[in-house]
């Protein structure tokens, strides 16, 4: 008899751990689910409604290679040809910089754009159905437990 109440017991114990680690896992797999569902409606918002990019990760502009073209002209003295020849340099330099540098950040502002899609995408994929697998068993579990109590009675 002694030995029938603890295998009750330990089987109550066992039901009772099993649940709490249902809800735990259930909870976090929705708050990640939540995290990515949260995040991909963020996205959605600032790209195609309110165009919003300024926030995305820059890079510092690259070392500017144009300071070897720098134009070294005090004023008091007068400017000459290889003075002019060097300045127009020197603003070429700085064209084609400032070229560079909008590429790269059109670059890097649609890798970031992807970057969130793509962990947007993830934790909603593989959360949502983490979730419902551990409370499709939590409510199973109810069920039984309902239909039990009633039977009991």
């Amino acid at each position: 008899m002694a030995k029938g109440k603890k295998n009750h017991s330990d089987d109550k114990k066992v039901s009772i751990i099993r649940l709490v680690y249902l809800y735990i896992i259930s909870a976090i797999t929705f708050i990640v689910f939540l995290i990515g569902a949260v995040s991909l409606v963020n996205l959605g918002l600032k790209v195609f409604i309110f165009d919003i990019q300024e926030d995305y990760y820059r890079p510092e502009s690259p070392v500017m290679v144009c300071e070897r073209y720098s134009p070294i002209v005090k004023e008091t003295e007068e400017e000459t040809e290889y003075d002019k020849l060097q300045r127009e340099a020197y603003e070429e330099c700085l064209e084609k910089q400032r070229k560079r540098e909008e590429e790269q950040e059109s670059r890097w502002i649609s890798q970031s754009v992807a970057r969130d899609l793509s962990i947007g995408i993830a934790q909603v994929l593989v959360a949502l159905p983490l979730w419902l697998f551990h409370w499709r068993i939590i409510e199973r579990d109810r069920k039984k437990r309902l239909t039990r109590g009633r039977t009991k009675k």
